[in-house]
């Protein structure tokens, strides 16, 4: 059995458009990883509701929230394949409880007597959260809210207490409506989802890469989500390869995922659908600075929930990130608007997504091209160096591979990537 490519319907997919979607799928978190991260998910649920518990009989409901329960979840390390999951925890308390109060008996309720679950597992409590750490490196912020009575549909409040700020207040939030509003108003796109195809089925073909594994059933598989969603997942990307060496906090992955949602129409290029959102975030802060204030960015599904509520902490915070977004522009633009030499193209990825993923895309694109793979024209080394290429030789219009035995298997691409 063969698979048949048209290296025509290949050609037409625009290279950036192309090494940007290699770039996001090796950022995806995968199916194995979903169903640990559900795993882990029900079972420090079950846990903090057992008999025994601080938090017995008082735990409603529990839900993922932010970036695994709109289909934005990325690796926070790909090498490590680290990632992080938000957990609401509803417990049956008066919004009035003391935060202090709430979060201690969380973290008691997490932490356990010794020889329980969890008692020998790294487990940190923060201002507004209790986050437990697992021997991977994966972590699971847990976040009590309670119900506000009477209040908007799942509408509750959140508990911050930070002892060190003399900090020690409730806020008003509604993750759940957020989820609801964000993936009713992002669409996918057929055109898109053909392109990933075309671009995957050439990386397994040409580059004799195991299959990507895909998100479990209830999460979506990334050749069925939107340009617009997956451009947010390269942009939070972007935004951890730049603070990962800054103090402070960075921009929160809900604040680029609200303010996405008004960036215009959406666009079938995966390229233009990053530059609309960084220039739409980018002109939102100009807004703000033009009044002398830091920006705001609501819950558009609850607007009393202020997602800017701690960043940007001042006008200099919001400033980095205007530049950031400013830089990503212009280097996409810069590769848009020309050629693609191997080594501009190397460093400027380089800057933007980090050292491997951008070796691995510009290999796997020369690759497609045929020069490595056909001609070993071009040459990247394991490091990412590029050595010197020549002109491609004319390709055939299809090219025939051998079929997987089955390329739903669950897989890992060889090398880790950082």
């Amino acid at each position: 059995m063969n698979i048949l490519i048209n290296l025509d319907l290949a050609a037409a997919i625009d290279p950036i458009d192309g090494i940007l979607i290699d770039i996001a799928r090796r950022i995806q978190v995968p199916k194995t990883k979903h169903v640990e991260a559900a795993d882990h998910f029900i079972g420090l649920c079950a846990h903090v509701d057992r008999k025994g518990s601080p938090l017995e009989g008082k735990v409603v409901e529990n839900y993922p929230s932010g970036s695994f329960s709109i289909g934005a979840a990325i690796y926070s390390r790909v090498k490590t394949m680290q990632h992080d999951v938000d957990v609401v925890v509803e417990v049956d308390i008066s919004v009035g409880t003391d935060p202090e109060w709430v979060l201690d008996k969380l973290y008691d309720a997490v932490k356990g007597d010794p020889g329980s679950r969890y008692y020998d597992y790294k487990i940190t409590r923060n201002s507004r959260c209790v986050t437990v750490t697992y021997p991977d490196g994966v972590s699971v912020d847990l976040m009590p809210v309670a119900r506000i009575p009477g209040g908007p549909e799942r509408s509750g409040v959140l508990f911050h207490h930070n002892a060190k700020r003399d900090e020690k207040y409730g806020k008003e939030v509604n993750p759940k409506a957020f989820t609801l509003h964000f993936n009713v108003h992002i669409k996918a796109s057929d055109v898109f989802a053909a392109r990933y195809r075309t671009r995957r089925l050439l990386a397994d073909g040409l580059l004799q890469e195991r299959a990507e594994t895909q998100p479990m059933p209830d999460h979506v598989p990334i050749e069925e989500k939107s340009p617009r969603l997956v451009a947010i997942q390269l942009i939070k990307r972007f935004r951890d390869v730049q603070y990962r060496k800054r103090e402070g906090r960075c921009p929160p992955s809900v604040v680029i995922a609200a303010v996405a949602l008004d960036a215009g129409p959406m666009n079938d290029s995966l390229c233009d659908e990053l530059i609309a959102i960084a220039v739409h975030m980018q002109q939102e802060i100009e807004a703000a600075e033009r009044n002398s204030h830091t920006l705001v960015v609501p819950n558009p599904a609850h607007p009393a929930d202020i997602f800017t509520d701690r960043w940007p902490e001042n006008r200099s915070s919001q400033k980095l990130w205007r530049d950031d977004l400013a830089r990503l522009v212009r280097h996409l633009r810069t590769l848009r608007g020309s050629s693609l030499d191997p080594q501009q193209l190397m460093s400027i990825l380089r800057e933007l997504f980090g050292d491997t993923p951008a070796e691995r895309a510009v290999e796997d694109h020369y690759r497609g091209q045929g020069t490595l793979a056909k001609q070993n024209m071009l040459g990247v080394t394991r490091q990412g160096a590029v050595r010197a290429a020549v002109a491609t030789p004319a390709v055939s219009t299809s090219l025939i591979i051998p079929a997987r035995a089955n390329t739903d298997m669950g897989g890992f691409i060889e090398d880790p990537i950082d």
